[in-house]
C-alpha cells in the first residue's frame, strides 16, 4: 500500500474548537435580548389586549345601565363591583384559592362582557396564583360614592380626617371631560384586595403601586377605549421596586412620600393624577 495515497483525517485543533465556541457566544449574545424583547412585547400586547377588553366592557355596560358605570370597588361596595373580590384582607393579602377568585369574578359587573378570567390578568405579573392584576381608576365609584361626592377611604393618611379632602367621582361615563386622557383602568402591581387604583389629586405621594414591569413603562387603559403605555422614570421605578422588596406595605402600597419628591419622580406622580381626577392641587 502506497502510503503517501493514504488521507489522514484531522480533527478540530484547540484553537479552531476555541474559535467555534466564541461565534456561538457570541451569536447567543446578539440573540437573547432580541429573544427577550420579544417575548418581553409579546407580554405587553396581551396586556393591552386585556385592558381594550375590559374598557370597550365598560362602556357596553353604560350602554345597558342609563349611562352609569360600574363600582371601581368590590371590597367598599360590599363585595362586589367591576369584579369580585379576587385577594384577601388578611395580612400579607394572599390571593384566594384559585376557584374562590374564579367564582368571585363572576359575580362581578362585567364578567357578562368579558367571561373568561384570563382576561384580567396582566401577562407580565409575577403572582403566578394572583387572577386579576388590573384595577378600575378610582374616580369611577358609581351609586357607591359617598354624601357630597367624596370618597372617605383616599383620606386616611397621616393627621388628615376622612372628611377633610373631597374626591371628585363620577357616576356616568358622560359626566367626565377628556375622556381620551382619563383613565378606566389602571394597570398596577402588587395584592390590590379592594380592586380599585387609589391615588390622591391633592397630595404629593403616591398610594398604589403603578405597573414598571413592560421595560420600565405601564399600560392602562382609557375613557374612550383605546390603550396607551406610560414610560416612568427610572428614580419612580427603583422607589415602586423598594415598595414591593418593604414588608410594611402589605405588597400593595407605595412607600410614603412627603413634597421632597425629585422633578422626574413627580412628574410621574402628576401625570398619573392628572389622568385619574383631571386635576392635581400641590
Amino acid at each position: 500500500m502506497d502510503k503517501k495515497n493514504i488521507k489522514v483525517k484531522k480533527g478540530f485543533t484547540l484553537i479552531e474548537l476555541l474559535v467555534v465556541i466564541a461565534i456561538i457566544a457570541l451569536l447567543l449574545a446578539i440573540l437573547l435580548p432580541s429573544l427577550g424583547m420579544a417575548k418581553d412585547h409579546a407580554k405587553k400586547i396581551g396586556c393591552a389586549s386585556n385592558l381594550r377588553t375590559l374598557a370597550l366592557a365598560v362602556i357596553f355596560y353604560c350602554d345597558d345601565n342609563d349611562g352609569r358605570t360600574p363600582s371601581a370597588t368590590n371590597y367598599w361596595s360590599g363585595g362586589v363591583g367591576w369584579c369580585g373580590q379576587t385577594t384577601s384582607f388578611t395580612d400579607g393579602r394572599p390571593p384566594l384559592p384559585n376557584d374562590v377568585q374564579i367564582e368571585n369574578l363572576r359575580k362581578g359587573q362585567l364578567w357578562s362582557y368579558v367571561e373568561t378570567h384570563k382576561g384580567w390578568r396582566c401577562p407580565a405579573d409575577q403572582h403566578k396564583d394572583q387572577l386579576r392584576s388590573y384595577c378600575m381608576a378610582a374616580q369611577w365609584w358609581n351609586n357607591y360614592t359617598k354624601e357630597r361626592n367624596t370618597i372617605p377611604v383616599l383620606t386616611k393618611i397621616p393627621d388628615s380626617k376622612p372628611e377633610d379632602e373631597p374626591s371628585i367621582a363620577y357616576k356616568r361615563l358622560s359626566e367626565i371631560k377628556n375622556a381620551s386622557s382619563r383613565f378606566l383602568f389602571v394597570d398596577n402591581l402588587g395584592s390590590n384586595a379592594d380592586a380599585y387604583s387609589a391615588i390622591w389629586y391633592d397630595k404629593s405621594f403616591w398610594w398604589n403601586i403603578p405597573n414598571f414591569r413592560h421595560r420600565g413603562g405601564s399600560v392602562n387603559g382609557f375613557a374612550d377605549g383605546h390603550i396607551e403605555t406610560y414610560k416612568f422614570n427610572k428614580e419612580t421605578i427603583d422607589h415602586a421596586q423598594r415598595s414591593l422588596d418593604t414588608n410594611i406595605n402589605d405588597g400593595f402600597r407605595m412607600l410614603w412620600e412627603d413634597c421632597s419628591l425629585s422633578v422626574q419622580r413627580s412628574e410621574d406622580l402628576k401625570y398619573y393624577q392628572r389622568a385619574t381626577w383631571g386635576e392635581i392641587a400641590w
